[in-house]
């Protein structure tokens, strides 16, 4: 399908998603599971399309910048669920963190 030059004009200047995630499952063994429901993963140019998922977003937890290392990104079937890497950090993720994620993402219903 070729693209015409506003839909190109439209993803080069689409501005950013922003949501805050929520606890799934704070008890696995090896991860700390967030999820942004009804999030998703923006379409974007074939010319960057091989970044990662990890460098495609901003993770922020408690006012901090979170390493795309410490983390893995997943589309799931109600949105996108975060898995925190528990061995990479120094101190337990909890109900009451607050978890901000900024990107390469959009909204759906």
């Amino acid at each position: 399908m070729k693209r015409t030059l506003l839909d190109i004009t439209q993803k080069i200047s689409r501005k950013l998603g922003d949501t805050q995630l929520i606890p799934t499952d704070l008890n696995h063994p090896t991860y700390s599971i967030w999820q942004a429901t009804g999030w998703r993963f923006v379409d974007i140019l074939r010319e960057i399309e091989n970044r990662t998922n990890q460098n495609r977003i901003r993770v922020i937890i408690n006012t901090q910048y979170i390493g795309a290392d410490d983390y893995i990104v997943e589309q799931g079937q109600n949105g996108l669920v975060f898995k925190f890497i528990k061995n990479q950090f120094q101190y337990t993720l909890e109900n009451d963190d607050y978890i901000e994620v900024t990107g390469d993402i959009e909204q759906y219903a």
